[in-house]
């Protein structure tokens, strides 16, 4: 679990208003007993099949956030994107919010993959009327974003 803290002056001049959230990333067979201890809004970084799955499926996460996020081998015709149709419709019957992370981008070697994984989702997620959520996600204080920038990137997002 990384540690953040709030810099408010900092905030003031970029103009953004930030929350600190804590983002459960344990294996599957840990997940449960971590999703018991938290109290607020449950936020679980994706990326596996079976944590995706199991988000979804699981009515007391609030946020799958990166489902992208795996090591998987696009095929020529698919995007191992984390999400499909199936995922897509139970996390619209289960309440699940998608999150996009934009600092993701910042921090990946494989940008361009990562990109068209998001488009891939978006897609997806706009089709079954999943709701989504785009925030920066920031791990310091230089990846924070305003809403601005975050509203730049749904826009790209909705072009493709």
């Amino acid at each position: 679990m990384l540690t953040l803290k709030q810099n408010k002056e900092f905030e003031e001049k970029l103009g953004i208003k930030s929350e600190l959230v804590r983002v459960i990333d344990v294996p599957l067979n840990k997940l449960r007993d971590e999703i018991l201890k938290e109290k607020g809004k449950v936020i679980v970084l994706g990326g596996d099949e079976k944590v995706n799955r199991f988000c979804v499926e699981n009515k007391k996460i609030d946020i799958l956030l990166s489902p992208e996020l795996n090591s998987r081998k696009d095929s020529f015709h698919y995007r191992k994107s984390g999400l499909n149709q199936v995922l897509c419709k139970l996390a619209k019957q289960n309440d699940v919010t998608i999150g996009f992370d934009f600092s993701l981008l910042f921090n990946s070697k494989e940008k361009t993959k990562i990109l068209g994984r998001m488009f891939f989702n978006y897609k997806l997620c706009k089709k079954y009327k999943v709701k989504m959520i785009f925030s920066s996600f920031a791990r310091n204080k230089f990846e924070l974003r305003n809403s601005d920038s975050m509203r730049v990137f749904k826009r790209i997002l909705e072009k493709y």
